[in-house]
Order: C-alpha cells, then structure tokens, then sequence
C-alpha cells in the first residue's frame, strides 16, 4: 500500500499514469501533460489522505457561468476501501478552502453513485453510464 502524504505531485501523477486504465477507457495522448500543466498553474489541486488522494480543479469557468470546482479523480487504495478513506478524501473536498464551491463530478458506476449521494451531491443529469452531480448549487450548463 502506498502512503500518498508521501508523495509529492509529480509522483501522484505517475501513478495516475500506470492506473489510469483504473480510472476510464479514453486515455488522452495530453493526459500527462495536461495534468503538470495544471498542476503547475494552480488551476489543479491534489488533495491526500494516507492511503487514497483526489485531484480537483478549481475556479473552473466557462463563458458567462460562475467559477465552481470539479472532482476529476478520486483514488482509494483497494485494501483501504470500505473503510472510509473515500469519504474521508470527499469530507476534505468539501471543507477545502482552496476548492471552493459549488462542486462538479461526472461519476460512473451505482456504488459511486451512492457514495457521492451520501455526502450531500445531488445528480443533475445522466448519460449513459455517467452520471453528473453537484454539491452545492449546480451552474448552468
């Protein structure tokens, strides 16, 4: 198991790397790239518990819409799961000051689904298989 308060942003995004297959189908030729670009500006944040971290955007804007955050990718160590590491890392999102509000996520899957249902995200819309949720006040698509 890996201790991610260890790691700093450059070793958190080579593991985003090797697991990515973990996280979608679509892996971008510019994922790396895009992510220490981000990472670099300030635009992207990672937030870490020991054993899971999540990675956010924050001040996203688009045309006349106000700023809010966006959950892009929330780990947890598979022997951590189930013991509430993932909520913990949500918890932390949430009360970030640096994140802001409201938050975005696009989340895939029922399980993960009811877990962001749990902590106060409420499902504007779905796809698919994707489902988008908001904590706080959605902004206008």
């Amino acid at each position: 198991m890996n201790d991610f308060t260890t790691l700093d942003d450059n070793e958190i995004v080579d593991f985003l790397i090797e697991h990515f297959d973990e996280f979608t189908d679509e892996k971008s030729p510019d994922f790396p790239r895009n992510i220490r670009l981000g990472l670099a500006s300030g635009h992207l944040v990672i937030l870490r518990k020991k054993r899971g971290f999540a990675v956010v955007a924050r001040n996203c804007r688009v045309g006349y819409r106000p700023a809010h955050a966006e959950l892009v990718f929330l780990y947890t160590d598979p022997e951590a799961r189930g013991n509430g590491e993932a909520s913990a890392l949500i918890e932390q999102i949430k009360q970030d000051p640096v994140v802001g509000m409201p938050i975005k996520l696009l989340c895939c899957g029922e399980e993960r689904r009811r877990l962001f249902t749990r902590h106060g995200f409420i499902e504007t819309d779905d796809g698919d298989d994707v489902f988008v949720m908001w904590y706080g006040p959605p902004v206008a698509s």
